[in-house]
């Protein structure tokens, strides 16, 4: 008895495509392949990044580079003016010459010499005659110790240098004073001392264009040195410059 043959499957000839889903199937396992080999790369680079950070960060870098806090090499303020009295004040706004001008003062200066300025004890006085205007202002440390700064308003330079020449008439050796002429700063000016460790006083004449200005320092029993005091009143007569420039 014959029995009829089974029908065969066909044999995929060779090239001929695969299913569509084992392809798809094929394609999912290599993708994914190279997206964990990815992943391993890049946490390996994370890992060395992060060491060498590490690493440079416990041991402070290199030290080449400069601090903030070095200051650099630029020579610049180190000393700080502590000493104060070293200070230009270019820039420093104008003020009119009236009784408020007291306050417009600095006091490092005088604080650094004399100690601690006492306001309550600051005397003021101004006046205005004619147009032209005049000053006067006097602080105290807590010891009345004191510095001060009187100034007048004329019509030119010529007017002041009348006064500031007549000095050595004046203030010099017969009448009990050490006298010189002084030329740092200002436009013509004198110096004059007199006292002793007890009490003692120290004059600065000097011009501001049409401005006649005084300033002197008054102290008891040794407080500070003719040079310190000379210092403090330098300061005075910059601020002076620039506070009441436009009267000039």
């Amino acid at each position: 008895m014959t029995y009829p043959s089974q029908p065969g499957y066909p044999t995929p000839q060779y090239g001929q495509p695969r299913p569509p889903g084992q392809q798809q199937n094929n394609l999912w396992l290599v993708g994914g392949a190279i997206l964990v080999i990815l992943v391993i790369i890049m946490t390996v680079i994370l890992l060395v990044v992060q060491k060498t950070t590490e690493s440079n960060s416990g041991d402070g870098g290199s030290g080449d580079g400069t601090t903030a806090g070095d200051g650099g090499d630029d020579g610049g303020g180190d000393d700080g003016g502590d000493d104060g009295g070293d200070t230009d004040y270019e820039g420093l706004g104008g003020v009119e010459i009236n009784a408020d001008a007291c306050s417009a003062f600095d006091m490092t200066a005088f604080e650094a010499a004399l100690g601690p300025n006492d306001p309550d004890q600051t005397y003021t006085s101004a006046s205005n005659s004619g147009g032209l205007a005049s000053l006067s202002c006097t602080f105290y440390n807590e010891d009345f110790d004191s510095v001060t700064m009187r100034l007048y308003d004329y019509e030119s330079l010529d007017d002041v240098l009348y006064y500031i020449e007549s000095d050595a008439d004046y203030y010099n050796e017969e009448n009990g004073y050490e006298f010189s002429e002084y030329t740092a700063l200002g436009d013509a000016g004198s110096l004059y001392s007199t006292g002793d460790d007890t009490y003692r006083t120290v004059n600065l004449h000097v011009a501001l264009g049409s401005i006649e200005l005084t300033v002197y320092a008054s102290w008891y029993d040794g407080a500070i040195d003719d040079e310190a005091a000379l210092t403090v009143l330098e300061d005075y007569v910059r601020q002076c410059d620039q506070l009441f420039a436009e009267y000039k």
